[in-house]
């Protein structure tokens, strides 16, 4: 264990940790792990060529709490975490950090505890804090919309239509991660998609408590709101073949339409790709999406940052 005394009667979990240009909050995520109340915790940290002087900090970290390290030159974050899993893990459970985030440190061990009382559930999750750069709590933005219902919202046919799952607050079986292939390393929606594909195969339990702190400091990825509509359209069609064709259309005819909404304020020659005057599905969302978005290409004009939603 780092940080703790090792208690091997205990489960091993795995936290990865892709570290990338976060010198300033790699600090705060590297102790929320090693200060974890779950005493058995393998920590892999895998700096992926950052530029700026994290090197010199986790060095010094690890020189102090013993986790393993590696850099390496930039291959991209998907690319690292299989890296992690199929050189590192050892754990039965699986979980992580972005290396700008910072963990609860009761949040292995009350996963851990969920996962080995309910052997039905694959994969766990919860809510997560949002925090500003000095890791102050926020509640004006938010970047994923909340769970509804605790069972329905984490179904497959759900999630297809409305991701809910804060990437951070995750713990999964290793056996399940594994099942899935891991990470898909073509689309900057990896969590996306393996969520998708966790509820494909098992069900995923959510719990009603706060697992970690997510830094908002506007170079996100989530602030690059056409690449992330973009890529989460991309995946959704990627099971076109592969289910229903009733829900495929209901969902992707849904899913157009709030891409549509939210692209026209800023991307509004890009919103127009995904508005269909006939689509195979109509309901109350869909129309309340296409006059919205209708509104947003007329009236709203205005540059600077992105907008999230």
């Amino acid at each position: 264990m780092i940080g703790n005394t090792l208690n091997t009667s205990l489960p091993l979990v795995s936290v990865i940790v892709p570290s990338y240009n976060h010198a300033a909050y790699i600090e705060d995520c590297i102790l929320s792990i090693v200060n974890q109340t779950y005493e058995n915790i393998e920590l892999i940290v895998i700096d992926d060529g950052s530029r700026d002087n994290s090197r010199e900090i986790l060095q010094r970290l690890q020189k102090q709490y013993g986790f393993i390290l590696e850099f390496q030159e930039n291959i991209g974050l998907s690319r690292t975490l299989n890296k992690a899993r199929k050189k590192y893990v050892h754990g039965k459970y699986i979980t992580g950090s972005g290396s700008d985030d910072y963990l609860l440190l009761d949040k292995v061990e009350k996963q851990v505890q969920f996962l080995e009382n309910h052997p039905e559930y694959g994969m766990v999750c919860g809510k997560i804090h949002m925090v500003n750069t000095e890791g102050k709590l926020i509640e004006d933005v938010q970047i994923i919309d909340p769970v509804i219902d605790p069972v329905e919202s984490l179904k497959f046919e759900s999630l297809l239509e409305n991701d809910c799952i804060p990437s951070s607050s995750v713990m999964l079986r290793t056996e399940i991660m594994d099942a899935c292939g891991g990470y898909n390393e073509n689309t900057i929606t990896e969590d996306f998609d393996l969520f998708l594909k966790v509820a494909w195969i098992s069900k995923i339990a959510y719990i009603d408590e706060y697992f970690a702190y997510y830094r908002w400091h506007g170079k996100n990825m989530t602030t690059h709101t056409l690449k992330m509509y973009t890529a989460t359209w991309e995946i959704i069609y990627s099971w076109k073949d592969k289910i229903e064709p009733n829900l495929f259309n209901k969902v992707i005819s849904r899913r157009a339409s709030l891409n549509f909404s939210v692209l026209a304020r800023k991307h509004k020659k890009e919103a127009l790709r995904y508005f269909e005057f006939n689509p195979p599905y109509r309901d109350g969302f869909i129309l309340k999406n296409h006059l919205k978005g209708f509104y947003k290409l007329c009236f709203c004009w205005f540059s600077g940052k992105s907008v999230w939603k």
